[in-house]
């Protein structure tokens, strides 16, 4: 079996390419690539692919922060609502406002993903009859 540099992909012996990814395989087996050392990636090519991946998590809108949040929002709501009433709604929501701004990365956008927060509570806690 010849393994693919890019994907991994096992590919059949004398394939010149990738049956996965297309990529041109090597003539040089992976074992003797890997005894040889040829097979380790470079820390300024394993640094770069680490700097896109943080790049375009921090571009993006936190849909992720704000789910959480209006999960922890509904649950608590739930938990606190019933055994307080009106004002374990009111902590619930406290809580999630103080968890969802501590949590999202750029703080610039802060306002708007604890609005979308409450809002996917909203339209959870509608949507279960909560």
């Amino acid at each position: 079996m010849v393994y693919c540099p890019s994907c991994g992909e096992r590919n059949r012996e004398g394939s010149r390419f990738c049956r996965n990814c297309g990529t041109l395989l090597e003539e040089k087996p992976l074992k003797s690539r890997f005894m040889s050392g040829d097979f380790r990636e470079s820390p300024v090519k394993r640094e770069l692919q680490r700097k896109e991946f943080s790049d375009a998590r921090k571009e993006g809108f936190e849909w992720d922060t704000a789910l959480r949040g209006a999960l922890v929002l509904v649950i608590l709501m739930v938990i606190l609502g019933r055994i307080f009433g009106f004002m374990g709604a009111i902590a619930a929501l406290m809580v999630s406002v103080i968890y969802v701004l501590s949590s999202s990365r750029r703080k610039s956008q802060s306002l708007m993903i604890v609005f979308a927060a409450l809002l996917m509570a909203a339209a959870a806690s509608a949507l279960f009859s909560i």
